[in-house]
């Protein structure tokens, strides 16, 4: 009994445990009465009550309350910051530059051509042809009939350019042929008269005779050697006058033959030369007795020598 009464004095001496709500009617009064469910209940109760009277838990709650402020601002300000940024959608899609944004698979840029003002001129695919003119000085294509063929990149004028240009060698070949200065100022080859076909490399063909020189005896004229003549001249490569042992020698290599070999249809024959004559002709190829040559005899090798048959 002592107990129990002292336990009730003591509860209504606590403050928590005697105020009441004047907002609740149930509050009023005494407290209901011990061993009750009712006062279990309420015993519970007014201690959280004091629990959250507290100083400690309010001071704790405080900062709670602040900590929870600072993680809604940082979230917020992290938010913003993802919408704005690279990968973010919304609002911020409409400031992205359109040159992020890609619809399709990326394609390397088109190489750079090269600029008008650039230094180093462009190249053509097309080839500079010589040019060519006829006798009356008329430019036609080198393919129609013409007398006279540029000399591309000619730095001398020469008999001796003119010989390589057709394809020939200076120390041996002798052609009809001449340097002349084209109506453009270049080095041109002179042909003597109109011809169907270019004088590039010609000497290297089959058709080499209609450019060499030879003599016809008959009428005393220097005629192509693709005519009946009697005589084809060669050089020496020297313009030296020639002996008849330098004429037997260049005309082993002049006919890819020895002289003895055709000695009963051919005779080797120094010719009567002033020394340090421009004409490059030496020596000469003569058929014997009465008979003429049909052909060159350049390069013979070990064909028949090409005499005259009537």
């Amino acid at each position: 009994m002592r107990s129990r009464v002292g336990r009730c004095r003591a509860d209504e001496s606590d403050p928590l445990l005697t105020e009441h709500d004047p907002e609740d009617p149930g509050s009023a009064g005494a407290p209901p009465a011990a061993g009750s469910p009712e006062s279990d209940s309420w015993r519970i109760f007014r201690h959280l009550d004091r629990f959250f009277e507290h100083k400690g838990t309010k001071r704790f709650v405080s900062v709670c309350e602040v900590i929870g402020a600072v993680g809604v601002v940082a979230g917020a300000i992290a938010g913003v910051a993802h919408l704005a940024g690279p990968g973010g959608s919304g609002d911020a899609d409409s400031s992205r530059s359109p040159a992020t944004e890609t619809t399709g698979p990326t394609t390397a840029p088109p190489a750079a051509t090269p600029s008008s003002s650039s230094s180093v001129p462009p190249t053509s695919s097309t080839p500079v042809l010589p040019g060519c003119w006829t006798a009356g000085r008329i430019l036609v294509d080198c393919r129609e009939s013409h007398r006279f063929e540029e000399i591309s990149g000619a730095t001398q004028c020469t008999q001796a350019t003119v010989i390589a240009f057709m394809g020939g060698r200076a120390d041996l070949d002798v052609v009809l042929a001449r340097p002349a200065t084209s109506p453009l100022g270049s080095c041109a080859v002179d042909a003597g008269h109109d011809l169907p076909t270019s004088a590039k490399d010609v000497l290297t063909k089959p058709a080499s005779a209609s450019w060499r020189r030879c003599n016809d005896s008959r009428i005393r004229k220097i005629v192509a050697c693709s005519s009946l003549h009697s005589s084809e001249y060669f050089a020496t490569g020297s313009l030296r006058r020639a002996t008849t042992e330098e004429c037997e020698v260049a005309a082993v290599q002049y006919m890819d033959q020895t002289p003895a070999n055709v000695v009963d249809e051919l005779q080797i024959r120094a010719m009567n030369v002033v020394s340090n004559s421009p004409d490059p002709a030496r020596c000469a190829i003569d058929a014997r007795g009465n008979h003429l040559l049909v052909d060159s005899v350049r390069n013979l090798g070990s064909r028949p020598v090409p005499i005259y048959s009537s």
